[in-house]
């Protein structure tokens, strides 16, 4: 009898290891990603789970089906995947996440969809069976006319960002008492059409070196590596102070760009008067382009601080090329928008509309904080400013 009990309370105390099922924990890696070989580790060390890992390089057809057929966005690894629900890379945060799904899998009946794929089976009725089974605690819901839209957080935090400094980089006096100049020049021009062109060309080929720079900040990110955040950290700290510090300045004055002294605005204009006047049209559009070109160089000096600590938080979030190209361009469009909206009023109307220093004075105010606040969150809070988790 007493050995009945010994083996009956032994049951009970084991019973939940006895039962418990293991979550099938798919992991696809890189050899050469410091960061696979940090979840792989972590992985490794936990109970109840079984680790199926595949190599990108080795099972690269069965990666490229499997993100197309669960509708992964990424090219990236590592991506973890249990039953029908993914991580894309590696941190804290998304450790905690990764356990919270293991969680949410544990002893529940559920497929596995890297299985059903590598035996080219339909996912659709797996789909279904483990829909509800895991929700993320980055899906959120909003009721607009008592109608709910649910979205998750991941799929919205980049363009977001891209809209935000994007806009409040727009805001930028360097370039807009250019672009207002150019407009008046313009008004003295009997042919609405070269009017229009000369125009759209300033604003299009300034729109491409922005393009430029980004992407050569990118290629240094991309190439220098982790140490290149911390260093865009001290910069927009730095930056943050000194946006505040002019917006601080600008309560008792008008301020307008600190680094287009007076000699060089009238170079610009004198500039702007000969290539409007210039008979060759084709020599006024190549003018009008070089013009763009040093202008924006100017505005850059002014302003670099927040396209290089956006760039830096494209490359934090394991993006594809497309996805770089996508952000920035909705960045560029953006911080191009005041300028557009401007142009196109002036050259409809024939009366010039321009922004106000009270909106570049607050533009400081609103971009020094917003700086100042990433700058310490790329030193000390990464994972923060990982969107696409």
């Amino acid at each position: 009898m007493k050995k009945f009990l010994f083996w009956l309370i032994l049951m009970f105390l084991f019973m939940p290891c006895i039962l418990a099922k293991n979550v099938t924990v798919n992991i696809f890696h890189s050899n050469s990603c410091p960061h696979c070989k940090s979840e792989l580790e972590f992985l490794d060390n936990l109970d109840f789970v079984d680790v199926k890992k595949y190599e990108v390089s080795t099972y690269s057809k069965l990666y490229d089906k499997v993100v197309d057929k669960l509708n992964i966005n990424t090219s990236s690894v590592p991506v973890t995947i249990i039953g029908t629900d993914y991580k894309i890379g590696y941190s804290d945060d998304i450790k905690e996440e990764i356990l919270d799904m293991i969680s949410s899998y544990q002893d529940k009946d559920y497929c596995d969809a890297v299985s059903l794929i590598i035996k080219n089976e339909s996912l659709t009725s797996c789909l279904k069976k483990n829909k509800g089974i895991y929700k993320s605690s980055l899906d959120k819901s909003i009721k607009i006319f008592n109608k709910t839209i649910k979205f998750n957080v991941k799929d919205v935090s980049l363009p977001l960002i891209s809209i935000l400094i994007g806009f409040l980089d727009g805001f930028n006096p360097c370039a807009m008492w250019v672009l207002i100049f150019l407009i008046s020049m313009l008004f003295n021009m009997k042919d609405k059409k070269k009017m229009w062109i000369l125009g759209l060309t300033f604003l299009v080929v300034s729109a491409l070196v922005y393009l430029v720079f980004m992407l050569g900040i990118l290629t240094v990110a991309n190439s220098i590596g982790n140490i290149f955040k911390y260093i865009i950290g001290v910069v927009a700290i730095v930056g943050g102070l000194i946006n505040l510090k002019s917006f601080i300045k600008s309560l008792n004055k008008d301020t307008g760009c600190q680094v287009t002294n007076k000699n060089q605005r009238k170079k610009i204009t004198n500039r702007i008067i000969k290539y409007i006047n210039e008979k060759n049209f084709i020599l006024s559009l190549l003018g009008i382009s070089a013009l763009a070109v040093s202008v924006n160089l100017i505005e850059l000096a002014c302003s670099a601080g927040l396209p290089t600590m956006f760039i830096e938080i494209l490359s934090l979030n394991n993006l594809n090329s497309l996805e770089y190209i996508l952000y920035m361009a909705l960045y560029i469009i953006m911080f191009m928008l005041d300028d557009i909206i401007i142009f196109v009023i002036a050259m409809t109307t024939l009366k010039i509309t321009g922004i106000s220093n009270k909106y570049t004075k607050y533009s400081h105010l609103i971009g020094g904080i917003i700086m100042f606040i990433i700058g310490i969150l790329m030193i000390f809070k990464t994972d923060w400013l990982m969107f696409n988790f």
